[in-house]
């Protein structure tokens, strides 16, 4: 397998389906009791070992793991967790992305352009326009978006798992003042309001996985909340719709959270033993549980929530994250280490509400794992030289 096609196997994730009250399996879904948070200084500590360990897995080429979109993931972990800019480790990681990108894939346009606005969006300007374009022309017939974006690999129909990367990138851009259009929101809502299953959640793709599981729902949910429904005004990425506690006037989006709400699980992405059936070591709702913590974080900064029903999400997500910690400070199983470690990480910053934030509504410096809309060494301080 060439090393660039890496990161799009590992963003598939597992898929199952449920009703409500119900699991994967038809059972009575278990309550999740509220956690309090972990203490502020448990996880600043936390942070601080798995940034020093991904440190320690930067190449001499400037590149982490396989591919330009796992160095991307890397380099915007880097950037949350309070590295510099003008660091050496961002600085190489960046310019491997500028000699790398384009690579042809969806996976690595989206989180290098999300990476790169992070970084330093004046001096990559023309890089980011670029992958922006890319992801704009690349959207399917259907309003998805699939692997790979060169002409010959567009086609009818993508997946739920590169529209949300797709998505979310395009949303970077524009809260950074980089024109996008409204039709990538726009058909990327529609499909999703047209294929929502029943229970609420989401699958893969029509054909494949289609069942709804944890990871992919709450996937689907941040689409929703980036791309807010026509009769909520223009502005869809400062303004998600919503009363403050979840409740939304958008159907698809609340019955997404709705579905997450009862099927919420920090310790297991719901649904994805019977997502993947048969295929050997894929029969357990284990797999890929980083990543799915990392999308309901995802999902819930989109949609400006707190708690999903009776759940603290991010209190629950964190008690497991401290716990599953290795003592070198990396995260693994069943993810590649530098994978579980980025989404942990990423999970623990509350990355997203940066990402998805224009620059001068951005509160002040921050410690780990909040406050929301904040990042690192935020403000005029940041490294990030863009003049905005």
């Amino acid at each position: 397998m060439r090393a660039s096609a890496a990161l799009l196997i590992v963003l598939a994730v597992a898929a199952g389906p449920a009703r409500a009250g119900e699991d994967a399996s038809g059972a009575p879904a278990d309550t999740v009791q509220p956690a309090d948070a972990p203490a502020q200084e448990t996880i600043d500590a936390a942070v601080e070992r798995g940034v020093r360990w991904l440190r320690g897995e930067q190449k001499r080429d400037g590149a982490f793991g396989q591919g330009p979109g796992e160095t991307a993931l890397a380099l915007l972990t880097l950037r949350h967790c309070g590295v510099a800019a003008d660091d050496r480790a961002c600085e190489r990681a960046a310019r491997h992305l500028e000699r790398n990108l384009p690579d042809g894939t969806v996976y690595g346009a989206a989180l290098g352009a999300v990476a790169l606005l992070e970084q330093d969006a004046r001096l990559h300007e023309a890089k980011i326009a670029a992958l922006v374009e890319d992801l704009v022309d690349a959207q399917c017939e259907n309003g998805q978006w699939s692997y790979g974006y060169r002409r010959t690999a567009r086609g009818a129909a993508g997946d739920n798992s590169n529209s949300q990367f797709a998505i979310l990138a395009l949303a970077a851009a524009r809260a950074r003042g980089i024109a996008v259009p409204d039709e990538p929101f726009d058909r990327l809502r529609t499909f999703l309001e047209e294929t929502q299953n029943e229970d609420g959640g989401f699958g893969y793709s029509a054909k494949e996985r289609s069942r709804s599981y944890a990871s992919m729902t709450a996937g689907a949910a941040m689409c929703l909340g980036l791309s807010p429904a026509r009769d909520t005004g223009p502005d869809r990425v400062e303004a998600p719709a919503d009363d403050g506690d979840g409740e939304t006037a958008d159907p698809a989006r609340r019955h997404a959270l709705e579905w997450l709400a009862r099927h919420f699980d920090p310790e297991a992405n719901t649904g994805a033993a019977r997502a993947f059936g048969s295929k050997a070591g894929r029969r357990s709702d284990a797999f890929w549980r980083h990543y799915w913590l990392w999308s309901v974080e995802r999902a819930a900064a989109a949609c400006g929530v707190e708690r999903l029903g009776e759940h603290d999400w991010y209190a629950a997500g964190c008690r497991v994250l401290l716990d599953r910690q290795h003592d070198d400070g990396q995260w693994r199983d069943p993810e590649r280490e530098i994978l579980a470690t980025c989404f942990a990480l990423l999970f623990f910053r509350r990355s997203t509400e940066r990402v998805i934030t224009p620059r001068d509504r951005r509160s002040g410096p921050v410690t780990p794992s909040g406050p929301r809309g904040a990042g690192p060494e935020a403000g005029a301080a940041d490294g990030q030289p863009d003049g905005e």
